[in-house]
């Protein structure tokens, strides 16, 4: 059984990394960043997937590339379809630094 203050701690945790991965998403939509924004330190992959698809991303299908097959590097590629943007959420399953930009829809 978990301590009540751990298990706490986690849920504040979480909800703070919501706010700034929201805040990040969106001065990628409003044009506030015109490239990427790195985090600086691991966030979680699919806490990053969540909070987009919460604001209406959606998987690139057209365009799947999880990785180079011989890193441990990865790119998951998404688009928002009311505002025809594209973005690729990346990083480092082995050093952190996830980051999330913009990408041109050719790429």
């Amino acid at each position: 059984m978990m301590n009540k203050y751990i298990e706490t701690d986690i849920e504040q945790a979480i909800t703070l990394l919501k706010v700034a991965i929201n805040n990040a998403l969106f001065d990628l939509e409003s044009g506030t960043v015109k490239e990427y924004i790195s985090f600086g330190y691991p966030i979680p992959l699919q806490l990053i997937i969540q909070c987009a698809q919460d604001r209406g991303w959606v998987e690139d299908m057209d365009d799947w590339d999880w990785t180079n097959g011989w890193e441990v590097d990865y790119w998951y590629k998404m688009v928002h379809p009311d505002k025809r943007i594209y973005m690729t959420i990346g990083g480092s399953l082995l050093c952190g630094n996830s980051y999330i930009g913009l990408r041109n829809e050719k790429d």
